[in-house]
């Protein structure tokens, strides 16, 4: 049909395609710029903050402020007292070896839940909380532990004795260092 028309009618449409095509490849890069700018000015905000979040941490660090070293301390403090678990409370004595001991006194009528041990220079503290079937098995391990060299300070609150069965107690014991062999 194109061919049908005079060259200057060919020249008009030629004109009005290129108009045409100008328009639409206007049309679209604007659409890609805008696409492009809701892209990135989230990514530039969120950057932004990282940046500022980061830049205060830095201020805090090199501040020194209190409240780092006061979490630093503590942190310190807990891995400290992690470590004095593993670590052996005489020359030949660990923390499971007293734990077996205690399970051993404490017989199959008390149960031990709960066990922590601090560490002194001549003693260790033990605590122990646990559940026991009746007053008598109770009464018979409090007993057994005060009997017992490698312990002192065993003493049983009267409001641990205050049901008959399924009674919880706990107890605050000191290990005497120097009395244990193995």
């Amino acid at each position: 049909m194109l061919y049908l028309l005079t060259d200057e009618q060919k020249k008009k449409v030629l004109r009005e395609y290129r108009m045409r095509l100008m328009v639409v490849s206007t049309i679209a890069l604007s659409f890609v710029g805008v696409m492009a700018v809701v892209s990135i000015v989230p990514s530039k905000v969120i950057v932004s903050s990282h940046e500022q979040i980061l830049n205060l941490q830095i201020k805090s660090i090199e501040g020194g402020s209190s409240s780092n070293v006061d979490d630093l301390s503590k942190k310190i403090a807990d891995i400290t007292n992690t470590a004095a678990y593993l670590e052996p409370l005489g020359q030949l004595l660990s923390a499971s070896d007293v734990f077996n001991h205690l399970e051993k006194l404490a017989g199959d009528k008390n149960s031990i839940n709960q066990f922590t041990i601090n560490h002194f220079d001549e003693n260790a503290s033990v605590q122990i909380s646990g559940i026991s079937k009746n007053r008598d098995a109770l009464i018979k391990f409090v007993d057994s532990l005060k009997k017992n060299p490698w312990f002192s300070g065993a003493t049983l609150p009267y409001s641990s004795l205050a049901k008959q069965d399924n009674l919880s107690f706990t107890l605050n014991l000191v290990i005497n260092l120097s009395k244990l062999k193995i």
